[in-house]
């Protein structure tokens, strides 16, 4: 080797240099949330500094895509979530008022049609905004969804959501 840092050696250096710059930004952005959660109170680090150490270790949203964001897909998104935000909130408050509202309980199996990584879970997370639904369960095939009423509608909704989802999120290539 020549000493200019290429080669193997210098692959694994800029890996580690990578991904301890990952832990440090998740311990920072871990540590923001807890003092926002405890609005600032010293007391609370106790608690906080270990929860967030074993946050950053055990890393629940680790990569999984590798592609990049779409801004034209993220600015259209915003009015969907908005509208699904306030059609669960009608929803709630209208089964309040009526409680005889019919209920269908059941649990749907939705196969993926998203690829894996960051697009799932966002619409795992964003499902939870649908009016009564719940996500229960994500495998590598599908997602598992308690629904209360309607569960052909509810399909159709996953569906929509999933094409806005999808929208946000650009390909891991160009050929893809």
């Amino acid at each position: 080797m020549d000493g200019s840092g290429g080669g193997l050696r210098g692959n694994r250096a800029g890996v580690a240099r990578a991904r301890w710059s990952g832990r440090v930004l998740r311990v920072a952005g871990y540590a923001g949330i807890w003092w926002i959660l405890t609005e600032g109170d010293p007391g609370a680090w106790w608690w906080g500094v270990p929860a967030i150490l074993a946050a950053a270790w055990l890393n629940p949203f680790a990569p999984g895509w590798t592609g990049g964001w779409r801004i034209r897909g993220i600015i259209a998104f915003v009015p969907v979530f908005l509208f699904f935000s306030l059609r669960s909130a009608l929803d709630v408050a209208w089964r309040a008022v009526h409680p005889r509202c019919p209920l269908e309980p059941a649990l749907l199996d939705y196969p993926w049609a998203l690829p894996a990584g960051t697009p799932r879970l966002m619409f795992a997370n964003l499902v939870n905004l649908m009016p009564g639904t719940l996500c229960v369960r994500i495998s590598e095939q599908a997602i598992t969804l308690h629904v209360l009423a309607r569960p052909r509608r509810t399909q159709d909704m996953l569906e929509r959501l999933e094409g806005h989802v999808m929208n946000m999120f650009q390909p891991e290539s160009p050929n893809d």
